[in-house]
C-alpha cells in the first residue's frame, strides 16, 4: 500500500473550527461544510473527493432534514451496495426530506472478528474500503428531482462516528437547524419476524428491495401488492410525495382493488415504480460512466411506512421496479470468491473480471494484487 494511504485512524483532538462563528442568515447551509468542520483531518479518508452534480446537499431551517446512515463491513463494496444507497436517496420522497447520506465502514478489528475461523477470506483494510467507496461515488452521477445531485454522500469510519456526530450536533444547534439521522438498513435487517430498530439511536429505518429481496413484499411486472405485516408493527400505509392525502388515496385505491379482485391489474397510465437503469462502469452504452439514469419522466414513487406498536419507531420501505434491481445473489461473499478464484490473473485481467460487480474494480484489483 502506498504512503498516501497511510493515514491516522486514531481519535483526533476536537476540531477548533467547530467553535467558529455561526453560519450567516443569507448563506446556504451546505451539509458538506458541516461535514468538513466536524471531520477535519481526523478521518482515515483523504480530503473528501469531488462528487459530480450541480445540486449540493442544502439544509433548510424550519423543517427536519434527514441524513441516511448506511453501515457495514463492505469487504469489498459492490454494485448492490451502491444501488441500495442511491435508490433510497433518490426515492425517499420530499416529505421525508433526505438531503444526504453517510456510509459508515466497520473497522479492521470488527472485520477480523466477523471473518474469524473462515478459511482464506481476503480482508481489505479500513482505508482501502473507504477509498473504494469514494472512487465509486466520485464517478457516479445521481439524478434526483430532475437534477444531478452534487456533494451528497460521505464515507467515514464507523468507529469514529460518535466523535463526528457529537461535533455535528453542536454545529446544528449553533445554527438552529434540525437534522435527524435515519438508518438505511439492508433487506436482511427488516423482515416479517424481526426488525433491527435503534441502531445508532435512529428512530427511523429505511430499506429497499433493489439489491436483495425482502420477505414482506413481492411484486411481478405490472402488479401492485401490499406489504405483509411486520411482527409487532401496525399496518402499512403508503405516503406519496404530495403528502399523506395522496398516499391515503393511493392506499384506498389498492385496498378497493383487493376487494374487487383487481389488485395487480393496471387500468390507467400511472406508474407505481418508474423504471431506471444502473449503468455500471463496464457499460458501453451512451450514458456517462457510472451514471444512474432514469428512463421515465417521474422521479417520485410511493413509499410504504409502518410503526412499531410499542416504541413508535418507524420503517419506510421503498420498492423498486424489475428493471432497477441488481442481481440478488450479488454479495461481498460472492465477490471474495471471485477474487479467490483469480490467483493466476494479473491486475488487468482481474479488473476485467470485477467489472460490473465490484465498486472501483480497477482500484480493487490493484489492492488485491498488492500494487498499492
Amino acid at each position: 500500500m502506498g504512503q498516501n494511504d497511510e493515514r491516522d485512524t486514531r481519535l483526533a483532538q476536537p476540531n477548533p473550527q467547530v467553535e467558529q462563528g455561526a453560519a450567516t442568515v443569507t448563506a446556504p447551509l451546505l451539509l458538506g461544510e458541516y461535514m468538513r468542520q466536524a471531520v477535519g483531518s481526523s478521518s482515515p479518508s483523504t480530503a473528501f473527493p469531488t462528487q459530480q452534480g450541480s445540486t449540493p446537499a442544502i439544509l433548510e431551517r424550519g423543517r427536519t432534514n434527514h441524513v441516511l446512515l448506511y453501515n457495514g463491513c463492505f469487504n469489498p463494496p459492490h454494485r448492490g451496495h451502491l444501488a441500495h444507497l442511491v435508490h433510497a436517496f433518490r426515492y425517499a420522497g420530499a416529505g421525508l426530506n433526505v438531503v444526504g447520506a453517510v456510509v459508515l465502514v466497520a473497522d479492521d478489528l470488527y472485520l477480523k472478528w466477523k471473518l474469524a475461523g473462515r478459511y482464506g477470506p481476503h480482508k481489505l483494510n479500513l482505508k482501502q474500503r473507504i477509498r473504494l467507496w469514494e472512487e465509486a461515488l466520485a464517478e457516479t452521477e445521481v439524478y434526483r428531482d430532475g437534477n444531478t445531485a452534487g456533494e451528497w454522500c460521505w464515507v467515514l469510519s464507523e468507529t469514529l462516528w460518535p466523535l463526528y456526530v457529537d461535533r455535528l450536533e453542536r454545529l446544528f444547534r449553533r445554527d438552529r437547524v434540525d437534522v435527524e439521522f435515519v438508518r438505511l438498513a439492508g433487506g436482511d435487517k427488516v423482515s416479517v419476524g424481526a426488525v433491527e430498530h435503534g441502531v445508532w439511536s435512529c428512530n427511523t429505518t429505511i430499506t429497499t428491495d433493489v439489491s436483495r429481496p425482502v420477505d414482506f413484499y413481492t411484486s411481478n411486472v405490472g402488479e401492485v401488492s401490499l406489504p405483509r405485516p411486520l411482527r409487532n408493527h401496525g399496518g402499512w400505509k403508503v405516503v406519496g410525495d404530495m403528502g399523506d392525502r395522496q398516499g391515503a388515496q393511493r392506499q384506498g385505491n389498492i385496498v378497493q382493488s383487493e376487494r374487487d379482485g383487481s389488485v395487480g391489474k393496471s387500468n390507467d397510465s400511472e406508474t407505481l415504480m418508474p423504471e431506471a437503469t444502473i449503468v455500471s462502469s463496464s457499460s458501453t452504452s451512451t450514458p456517462a460512466h457510472g451514471t444512474i439514469v432514469p428512463t421515465a419522466s417521474q422521479y417520485n414513487r410511493d413509499v410504504w411506512t409502518c410503526s412499531h406498536q410499542l416504541n413508535g419507531r418507524t420503517i419506510y420501505f421503498i420498492p423498486s421496479s424489475h428493471e432497477e434491481r441488481v442481481d440478488p445473489d450479488l454479495s461481498s461473499t460472492k465477490l471474495r470468491q471471485i477474487i479467490a478464484d483469480s490467483d493466476e490473473l494479473d491486475v488487468e485481467e482481474l479488473e476485467e473480471k470485477l467489472q460490473g460487480v465490484a465498486l472501483s474494480p480497477g482500484l480493487l484489483a490493484q489492492y488485491i494484487k498488492g500494487a498499492k
